[in-house]
């Protein structure tokens, strides 16, 4: 959906648009990301591989279970590839209860939101 050289954003479903806003609002610092719309989880497009090398950082989001999700899969397939060079962060639900309220303080406290996708990339950029 969006080509840059810092870092790569897999996002899947209701996590693309939360990406775009992020990144957005990292254009004005300087940072420059791509933002993949996964819209398939299975088979994952294997050009994953090639976006990902470019800048070698990866932040994975997903509103879903970590354990086994999309994550999971992009690691995987960086694994079967011999891609080692890479950094991935991944943002998804834990792996315990969440409790229920409105959609959007969830996202905010999982750090699903555009705050936490920014803090999260920032994290991932002072790795290495």
């Amino acid at each position: 959906m969006k080509e840059g050289k810092d870092l790569t954003l897999i996002a899947l479903g209701s996590m693309v648009h939360p990406s775009l806003e992020a990144v957005a609002e990292m254009e004005k610092e300087g940072l420059s990301a791509t933002v993949i719309n996964c819209r398939f989880v299975k088979p994952l497009d294997k050009r994953l591989v090639d976006y990902s090398r470019k800048n070698g950082k990866v932040l994975v989001l997903e509103e879903n279970i970590q354990q086994g999700g999309l994550g999971s899969a992009v690691l995987e397939l960086f694994s079967d590839a011999g891609l080692r060079e890479v950094t991935v962060k991944r943002l998804g639900l834990p792996d315990s209860f969440v409790e229920h309220g409105p959609v959007e303080v969830l996202r905010e406290k999982l750090g699903l939101d555009k705050a936490g996708i920014i803090k999260a990339a920032r994290a991932l950029l002072t790795v290495g």
